[in-house]
C-alpha cells in the first residue's frame, strides 16, 4: 500500500473509531478495541499530520475532506484543477487551501466501514 493512502485510511479509521467509541451503544470490549485501534493508528502516521489533524479536528473544524467535483467536502471551496490532478497521482494528500483540511480524492479504498463491521464481530 502506497504511504499517503496509508495515512488517509489511518486518518479515516481514527474519525470512525471516535465517533463509534463515543454513541452509547458500544459495549466496554467493544470501545476497548477502538480505544486500541486509535492508539495504534496514532503510532503509524507522521506527527506532522497527527498534528495538524488532531488540531483541526479539536477545534470542531475536519481534518480530513474529501475532494468531489473539485471541491472540498469540508468547507465547499473551489479546488484548483492542478491540485485535483496532483491529488488523483499516486492517491496523493493535498490541504484545502480555504479550511485547511487535509484533501484526497474518494476511492473504494478508503471505504473503511467494513473494517469495522470485521473488527466489531470479533
Amino acid at each position: 500500500m502506497k504511504h499517503t493512502e496509508d495515512i488517509i485510511i489511518k486518518l479515516l479509521q481514527i474519525r470512525q473509531a471516535r465517533k463509534l467509541a463515543e454513541s452509547n451503544v458500544m459495549s466496554d470490549e467493544d470501545i476497548q478495541k477502538l480505544r486500541d485501534l486509535i492508539t495504534s493508528n496514532r503510532r503509524q502516521i507522521p506527527t506532522f499530520a497527527l498534528s495538524h489533524f488532531d488540531r483541526l479536528e479539536a477545534s470542531g473544524k475536519s481534518g480530513l475532506a474529501e475532494a468531489k467535483y473539485g471541491k472540498c467536502s469540508a468547507c465547499g471551496a473551489e479546488i484548483d484543477a492542478d491540485e485535483i490532478e496532483y491529488l488523483k497521482k499516486n492517491r496523493n494528500i493535498g490541504v484545502c487551501d480555504n479550511c485547511f483540511a487535509f484533501i484526497y480524492i474518494p476511492d473504494d479504498k478508503f471505504d473503511v466501514s467494513a473494517f469495522f463491521k470485521e473488527l466489531l464481530a470479533k
